[in-house]
């Protein structure tokens, strides 16, 4: 057993073996680096490999034996999935265009007008839903959007309209509306995030420069925050194809995303086919995210904030 050693004249306690074992030098406290990254290898990277290897698998009555085929993709490609998975690309593009101009001015704001003290905080707001399970937010809305929810009840009540109207719940538009309303706080956090590491004088400078609101966003705030708008879009994006229970809750019977075609795949026991639009999900996600890094680099959104 080690003897207790003294340091500035002060005595300091002896070490025991087990704190030797956990931080010596040669302990196991210099392999913690590593258990982070063998987590991801065998939960992330290696379920996405063997997605793409079953990908090309051949199907069997109840499972698949393996092989060598691209018949999944064909069946996938040359079918009414691929309109419907496009479809879903663009009422995805659109949520992120509509959560875009919601959310972004809010991540402005907070940065240039909130108290430093307060920004989190006030951040946190926007947090705060996500502790929610999302099948209960998402299923919230239809009270709220059906003909005779509270928004069409608004409506009436005002005299803009004279008939409920149908256009909310059960309709493409209704999708957009909860994937807006269930994503948007990532834009606003992924906005503020990068909003951290532009200067507050950078608004002061532009309003004695005579710059208005809009040019302002455009020229200088905009390219500023890049990484993190194009992270917030990823997430949106990739989330509208891939999420069923939005589709499935206010979308309607005819609403069909990424989601429910795998959902669907798996159903009727054609695993291929499932693991063939898990992949080209897979291929969009990692497109997205090396042109986003090649474009803006989106390491910048893990910089200290530069207040």
């Amino acid at each position: 057993m080690s003897q207790p050693t003294t340091t500035g004249g002060r005595r300091q306690p002896a070490s025991s073996p087990l704190s030797d074992l956990l931080t010596g030098e040669r302990g196991l406290g210099r392999y913690a680096f590593y258990l982070p990254l063998a987590f991801l290898i065998a939960f992330f990277v290696v379920p996405m490999l063997l997605t793409l290897v079953w990908s090309v698998f051949e199907r069997t009555n109840f499972w698949m034996e393996p092989g060598f085929t691209f018949g999944a993709y064909a069946d996938f490609f040359g079918s009414a999935r691929f309109e419907n998975f496009l479809r879903a690309m663009k009422s995805s593009a659109i949520s992120v265009l509509v959560a875009f101009v919601l959310g972004f001015p809010i991540a402005v704001f907070v940065r240039s007008s909130v108290p430093e003290k307060a920004q989190h905080k006030a951040i946190l707001l926007f947090i705060l839903p996500f502790m929610i399970s999302e099948v209960i937010r998402i299923f919230a809305l239809r009270p709220i959007l059906g003909r005779h929810g509270v928004l069409n009840d608004a409506l009436i009540g005002s005299g803009l309209i004279d008939d409920p109207i149908s256009i909310f719940i059960y309709t493409p538009t209704g999708v957009v509306i909860g994937e807006v309303m269930s994503y948007l706080p990532f834009m606003v956090f992924c906005g503020f995030l990068a909003m951290e590491s532009v200067p507050r004088y950078i608004f002061e400078v532009c309003d004695d420069l005579g710059s208005d609101t809009l040019t302002t966003l455009r020229r200088v705030i905009v390219p500023l925050a890049a990484p993190g708008i194009l992270a917030a879009t990823i997430f949106i994006f990739i989330n509208g194809i891939g999420v069923f229970l939005i589709p499935d809750i206010l979308g309607g019977p005819g609403a069909v995303n990424a989601g429910t075609l795998v959902l669907n795949a798996i159903s009727a026991l054609d695993f291929p086919l499932a693991m063939a639009i898990a992949a080209i999900m897979l291929v969009i996600l990692m497109a997205l995210l090396l042109i986003g890094h090649w474009l803006f680099d989106l390491t910048k959104l893990l910089d200290p904030a530069k207040r």
